[in-house]
């Protein structure tokens, strides 16, 4: 791969010496094109007329001709204000003005010249028409007004796709615009969140999932949303694409400078749900500048913004009692208002037979002090005490603290365009942001179960491109493009040594082998009680992201007749150091000290706490190790186009995409290939273990004696095979049905790029989506407690890997073709299929007077083969059905230490006995066996939407849309259907119906307004200058998904209510071995519906002629509405059935404050 990177470098350097700067790939062109015939008044085509297309903005000119069929083309152009004329000997001259040109937009200009002399103009000062007679793609532009004025909480451009309703928000907790996650966090019509193509100015800004390079809202001039892009140049994706194109400078000097501010006195309450109150302080300050360097040549456009914000959050956590601290829990109630019996787990007696379970009860409900572990007795009494008012008798959420997220974040950004010639353009950008996050708790600095934690977040990006006009009908264009990124975890002041673990675990350094230091830092492990975590990170989660990528590639666009022909290539490159996972963990669940240890209903029995202190861990408490990995990949495609105006009405759109995807790879060939289940074991087969009889009388088959672990290396250092026949086709027809109407329909495959999946591996239970993570076997180790044994715990938090148990060190390469044998493990699928998204779209537009744009739509997506991952060694559901509590019976481990330890290196080894059930799957030698990267999944969505929009003109502007969506996707609705494969159709939770409507409008008073226009001075300042600017969104509510339980019937009420949103008399706890039967999800059990108001009002004064000072307030959540998240599903919780909290990122009305100079 060392090759790969020498080309890589050797191209970039190419592109460098011919562009005198470095620049960028465009993965879907921002500039828009402007095309259309030239005819007489007799219908003739007009060959060899002159065609000039004027950029007011800047002055520049470009000249073009029309061909043999009378047609022209620009192609590459600038967004702005544009006048197209035309002119050849014999005919008047036509001009047309005010050709108004978005990003990517396609505006056609027809012209009928008239007999008569050039110095005749016929000019015509009415817009062209907005509908698209060339392109069957589907998109949504949001101009530079609504850019510039409306209002978002959280400042990020790429949130203004929300205002297409056809885009879904998916990940509401982080939506500014450092967090790298938050600008791909949406679908895009169907599942293509963290998988669509982000672009700023044509350059891609994604490095995997994540987002690097992010503008400043001064910045950007426009935002294009496109659905369904036919054009073949566009990839990457599985489907959607959000392009930014940034502001650039002009032949007059102009900018602004502003400051943006909160004050908590002005907020209404946070969240009504916990009677928090907003304390957020906020100040933002920056400005930009566009200038000419040289007059009608050379430009250049700076941004710079900076915030300096405290971000309050209120925290809930249930926390034990004085008395249950202690080991007292005689009076700790259940929801029913009974006393919560606690039960000591080891006195668990499972009788097979009979199928019973018996558990004695601790005496007078108090865990005595000789029976309580040791650790966990110390460790409570640094956890806080209660301080608030539960919300029930069960004590749950019985303490709140404030904490607040300290942001220091800034945003540099300078553009230059270089019109060289009349031939030759450049463009190129340097970007960067810089952001510091820290928390602060000050309630909770004194204890020690508390840990703050921080992240670091810094991206560089330089772009560009060169456009070289060889002739009238060709044209050249080169780019290249490097970001890079560094996305972290981080609070050093917290960061523990390795000998810090032995103030918990003195002379028992059982974790030493586990305990890394390359660069992550290391903590205490995380003490998860009943789902609330304390001590170590409490987010569960790290990550390390220290990334890169990089582009390049050029495209030859030539018109020949009535064909515009365009072919081209580009690369991607991202590799990096990265890693995220989950931190070590110990769970104490109430089921521990529950009557039963078989799906026990713990909303009357248990306790977490009164686990804790038996130190009973959970055996989904996970010693972790995580090495930072080295992976890279890169992308190699190759597009064709043709634009195909079959006559004066009716274009066609064809189109073909290959992409070649080189599969995860690291220099150094740690990564692992696959498990080779095909081939034998032969040391296992000459020495086969002795099973116990009663698990050769269960099984159904033979136990397969298979496995061979396969790494990379230089003959194949992939992670998996490649995949060679990738080919994308595109196709459409645009159909001209009057001048102001137009029928388009198209259709274009989209292959999804592996490096922008995260759903692939084994679950995690990481809180953070992965960048370039394959699995990552003999480095990245995890090793969790031995499960229950007939109920009863097999360590104890005081000792949690004993010598039944001890963690096995992570042996990188060093048990060759015998790794993960014992243990858990996650592999490739080594013919994997990258997902396909077929999608499509009929679309009818029409322009309406006030050059209002109305648009009908039906679109679908058809996806197929997309990635999941799967379990290879489950046993057959219908055993455990049959036999139920029979399986959990103790036997005699055959695998107790088994051959030798580098034949037999897993943690099964040291097992003297173990559940009946693990020696009932297809290779008992193993644990799970998680096949990543399967491809065999469905999925489908259909949705009807439909758009009006019209630009800014006689004081207002408008963007409003509806979408009304149903996704399906494939699941395996049960634990039977999940051990055949068999897929069903499942409908998605996704809300069914979206509204959006947001627009700007000025008040028709005062000097340059419609009425009374000659004000000025004091009456003018007083009535002159309002504007008002609102957003509205709406969506109905998510379909409430349930779990396994027995169900009595459908659980929607007519008339929801917080404290009961669904009948929950209708559910009960499924009994352990019972196979499921209620339905995923009910017609009419939805959640909550979700509306908001976001408005502003600004008042403008003009100082000088040039300088104009404009006042702002902005009000996020004007009505004040509760938008309530969905109740809570689960059937064992107290709170079940209830909606009880505020939705995600939502806040009570809050007020902010701006001052704006523009000049």
């Amino acid at each position: 791969m060392g090759g790969s990177m020498n080309q890589t470098r050797l191209s970039l350097l190419l592109v460098f010496l011919l562009s005198g700067a470095l620049t960028a790939i465009y993965g879907q062109d921002f500039r828009a094109k402007v095309q259309g015939r030239v005819t007489d008044t007799s219908e003739a085509v007009v060959p060899g007329a002159t065609v000039t297309l004027f950029n007011a903005n800047t002055g520049v000119r470009t000249v073009k001709s029309t061909n043999e069929v009378g047609l022209y083309r620009f192609d590459y152009v600038d967004p702005g204000s544009y006048t197209v004329m035309i002119e050849t000997s014999g005919f008047s001259r036509f001009v047309q003005e005010n050709v108004a040109i978005r990003a990517q937009a396609d505006i056609t200009v027809d012209a009928v010249l008239k007999p008569g002399g050039v110095q005749e103009t016929v000019t015509v000062d009415a817009s062209p028409a907005a509908v698209e007679f060339n392109s069957t793609s589907m998109k949504t532009t949001v101009d530079t007004k609504l850019v510039e004025d409306i209002a978002r909480l959280d400042r990020n451009p790429f949130k203004l796709s929300l205002l297409n309703p056809a885009v879904l928000e998916t990940r509401r907790n982080e939506m500014n615009p450092f967090q790298s996650l938050s600008a791909n966090s949406i679908d895009l019509g169907g599942s293509t969140s963290l998988k669509n193509d982000l672009l700023v100015d044509g350059s891609p800004i994604s490095i995997g999932t994540k987002a690097s390079y992010t503008p400043n809202t001064d910045a950007v001039l426009e935002v294009n949303v496109t659905q369904n892009s036919v054009d073949a140049e566009a990839g990457h994706s599985a489907g959607g694409v959000v392009n930014m194109t940034t502001k650039s400078g002009t032949n007059d000097w102009h900018g602004t400078a502003f400051y943006l501010g909160r004050n908590p006195a002005l907020n209404a309450v946070s969240d009504r749900t916990t009677g928090s109150a907003i304390s957020s302080k906020y100040n933002i300050w920056g400005g930009s500048v566009g200038n000419p360097i040289l007059k009608g040549k050379l430009f250049n456009f700076a941004s710079y913004e900076q915030w300096k914000q405290l971000q309050p959050s209120l925290v809930l956590r249930t926390v034990p009692t004085a008395l249950e601290r202690t080991g007292d829990f005689s009076k700790s109630l259940n929801i029913n208002g009974g006393v919560r019996t606690i039960y000591d787990p080891s006195t668990t007696v499972l009788n097979p037979a009979t199928g019973t379970v018996t558990r004695q009860p601790f005496a007078n409900n108090v865990i005595p002090a000789n029976l309580q572990d040791p650790l966990a007795a110390k460790l409570i009494g640094g956890i806080f005490m209660p301080n608030a008012v539960p919300d029930n008798i069960t004590g749950t959420n019985n303490f709140k603290y404030q904490q607040y997220f300290n942001w220091n974040y800034w945003n540099l950004s300078d553009r230059a365009d270089w019109y060289a010639s009349e031939k030759w353009r450049v463009y190129g950008r340097v970007s960067r942001y810089h952001t510091i996050q820290n928390e602060i708790a000050p309630l909770m600095m004194q204890y020690d179960s508390f840990m703050p934690h921080g992240t670091a977040r810094y991206t560089f990006a330089l772009t560009g491109n060169v456009v070289y006009t060889v002739s009238s009908n060709t044209v050249v264009d080169f780019h290249a493009e490097y970001h890079t990124m560094r996305d972290d975890w981080s609070y050093p002041k917290y960061q523990q040594t390795p000998d810090s673990w032995s103030k918990w675990w003195p002379n028992n350094p059982w974790y030493k082998s586990y305990i890394q230091t390359d660069g992550q830092g290391i903590i205490l492990p995380v003490i998860s009680l009943g789902g609330s975590n304390f001590y170590g990170n409490w987010n569960s989660t790290m990550w390390l992201s220290h990334i890169n990528g990089s582009s390049y590639g050029g495209k030859i666009s030539h018109q020949r007749g009535s064909h515009f022909l365009k072919v081209g290539f580009d690369t991607r490159r991202t590799g990096g150091g990265s890693v995220t996972t989950p931190v070590t963990t110990f769970s104490f669940s109430p089921a521990m000290t529950a009557n039963t240890y078989l799906n026990p209903n713990t909303r009357v029995v248990g306790d977490e706490f009164a686990s804790f202190l038996t130190g009973a861990v959970a055996a989904d408490s996970t010693m972790i190790t995580a090495p930072v990995a080295y992976t890279q990949t890169e992308l190699y495609s190759a597009f064709f186009q043709d634009d195909y105006k079959l006559n004066k009405r009716i274009t066609l759109n064809l189109g073909l995409r290959y992409e070649l995807e080189i599969p995860f790879h690291d220099p150094n060939h740690n990564e692992s290939r696959f498990l080779d289940l095909t081939q034998a074991n032969t040391v296992m087969q000459q020495t086969p273990p002795v099973l116990p009889a009663s698990a050769v009388a269960l099984r159904t088959a033979p136990p397969v004696y298979n496995g061979a672990w396969v790494y990379t290396d230089g003959g194949h250092p992939g992670v998996w095979n490649i995949q060679k026949t990738v080919f994308m086709p595109r196709i459409g027809v645009a159909i001209k049905i009057t001048d102001k109407t137009a029928l388009r329909i198209g259709f274009a495959r989209f292959v999804i790029p592996t490096d922008l999946l995260t759903n692939v591996l084994a679950p995690t239970g990481a809180t953070v989506p992965s960048v370039l993570a394959p699995p990552y076997p003999g480095f990245n180790t995890r090793q969790t407690p031995i499960d229950l044994i007939q109920g009863v715990p097999q360590q104890s938090f005081a000792n949690p890997f004993p010598s039944g148990n001890p963690l096995i060190s992570p042996p990188g390469k060093g048990f060759g073709p015998y790794l993960g044998l014992g243990d858990n493990v996650t592999f490739t699928n080594q013919n994997y299929q990258r997902g396909v998204n077929d999608r499509f779209n009929v679309t009818f537009s029409r322009q309406l007077p006030s050059q209002i744009l109305a648009e009908v739509t039906y679109f679908a997506n058809f996806g197929r083969h997309l990635a999941y991952v799967y379990n290879l060694n489950l046993m057959d559901p219908q055993i455990g059905y049959t036999n139920k509590t029979a399986l959990d019976a103790a036997v005699a481990n055959p695998f107790y230490q088994y051959l030798t330890p580098a034949q037999f290196p897993g943690p099964l080894r040291n097992q003297k006995t173990v559940s009946l059930k693990t020696l009932l799957v297809p290779y008992p030698q193993y644990g799970n066996l998680f096949q990543s990267w399967m491809s065999s999944r469905n999925e489908r969505y259909d949705a009807i939407q439909v758009k009006l929009q019209k630009p800014f003109s006689k004081g207002y502007t408008f963007l409003v849309g509806y979408n009304w969506a149903k996704e399906r996707d494939d699941q395996f609705f049960d634990d039977l259907a999940t051990y055949k494969q068999q897929f069903s159709t499942i409908d998605s939770i996704n809300p069914h119906h979206r509204v959006t409507v947001s627009g700007t409008y000025e008040l028709p008073f005062g000097k340059g307004r419609p009425f009374l226009s000659q004000l000025h001075g004091l009456p003018n300042a007083i009535l002159g200058g309002w504007q008002t600017v609102g957003t509205w969104y709406f969506s109905s509510g998510d379909y409430l998904r349930f779990g396994p339980m027995i169900a009595s019937g459908d659980p929607a009420l007519t008339n929801p209510t917080p404290q009961k949103w669904f009948d929950t008399s209708v559910f009960k706890v499924l009994p352990a071995y019972t196979p499921r039967t209620n339905p995923w999800q009910y017609p009419d059990a939805r959640g909550p519906i979700f509306w908001d108001i976001q408005a502003n009002v600004s008042k403008s004064f003009h100082i000088t002629e040039r300088i104009r000072t404009e006042f702002r307030m902005a009000a996020y959540n004007l009505t004040n509405r509760l938008n309530r998240a969905d109740p809570d599903l689960v059937v064992t919780s107290s709170t079940f059935g209830q909606a009880l909290r505020q939705s995600a990122n939502t806040v009570g009305r809050q007020l902010e404050y701006g001052l704006k100079i523009v000049f």
